[in-house]
């Protein structure tokens, strides 16, 4: 039996579906395999094109190099490859990286790939299988990847073939309602309803409960049909960018947290205040969780952020 380590690329069409679909072949064929993390990288050489999505699997088979690649190059017309431009975008890119049998070349394959101790995406999902991997002359996948300058490799979900798990998901659908109860008893604990002249810090409160409310309110309207309470993304849903979303990333976080801040001040709730900074720290980090689902699915989203850079509140957050 000989191991052997593939990369997996994905950067046109449903990105996802296509590594999923690549990995769930790969076991039918040839038995069990181990897969890496899913991670999100810039294209390397080529045209301009969207980012890719990468991961590696473990194998381990009696068929000879050839039979591997010629395998791998069945997966992909599968999945509508074309060979047009060298480095352009691709519906599936597999290719072998390394294997612990010998070093194999010909015209058609180079095991190590030429190339793999220089990049980043190949890297990367290859140490979380197989550190000790060969991709050089004496040269291990983990001592390469130390070498290697950053490629803008970002790890996104470490499971990504189905059944995927949403322990996490509603755990944190959980801790939000929970934070919500939160807010409304610390409000109720120490709050007061003006009994006489308004003061500043009430006007300045309903001043930002009122933006909170507009903004919640617009952001929601503008996703339409693509609105979740679960930070994953409705299937078929497109990406918004427009409206609110021109402004932050997740207006609807902002804006809730906004509202409870300001109710907080009208009712003068130093309580209520501290549990919505508590909110507001708690929706930065859901917003960031859920930064990596909308990257999963949308190829264009990295550029959205970049172009976008406040996460929760237009100009502020």
């Amino acid at each position: 039996m000989t191991r052997y380590a593939i990369g997996l690329g994905s950067n046109l069409g449903d990105r996802i579906q296509n590594l999923v679909a690549a990995a769930e072949e790969l076991s039918r064929r040839l038995g069990s395999l181990e897969l890496s993390a899913l991670y999100e990288s810039e294209p390397v050489g080529g045209p301009e094109q969207d980012p890719f999505l990468n991961a590696a699997a473990l194998i381990e088979t009696e068929s000879e190099p050839l039979a591997v690649l010629d395998m791998c190059q069945d997966l992909e017309l599968m999945r509508g490859r074309e060979r047009n431009v060298r480095w352009g975008p691709r519906t599936l890119d597999l290719d072998i990286i390394a294997s612990d049998g010998s070093s194999w070349s010909s015209q058609r394959l180079t095991i190590p790939h030429p190339r793999a101790a220089e990049r980043e995406f190949v890297l990367r999902p290859l140490v979380d299988l197989w550190p000790e991997a060969p991709v050089g002359e004496g040269l291990t996948a983990a001592e390469a990847l130390d070498a290697v300058a950053d490629q803008g490799v970002d790890r996104l979900t470490n499971q990504w073939l189905p059944p995927v798990s949403r322990w996490k998901s509603r755990g944190l659908l959980t801790i939000q309602f929970g934070l919500f109860l939160a807010v409304a008893v610390a409000l109720a604990y120490d709050g007061t309803l003006p009994d006489g002249e308004v003061g500043f810090t009430r006007v300045l409160g309903a001043a930002v409960a009122f933006v909170g409310v507009v903004l919640a309110f617009v952001a929601s309207r503008r996703l339409g049909p693509a609105l979740a309470a679960p930070p994953i993304p409705r299937p078929g849903a497109e990406l918004v960018t427009s409206g609110p979303y021109r402004l932050a990333r997740h207006p609807i976080y902002g804006g809730i947290t906004l509202f409870m801040m300001g109710t907080a001040l009208v009712v003068e709730s130093l309580a209520g205040l501290a549990a919505s900074a508590l909110l507001l720290v708690f929706f930065l980090g859901k917003a960031r969780y859920e930064e990596k689902q909308l990257r999963i699915r949308y190829p264009g989203y990295l550029a959205y952020r970049q172009q976008v850079p406040r996460l929760l509140i237009p100009f502020v957050v």
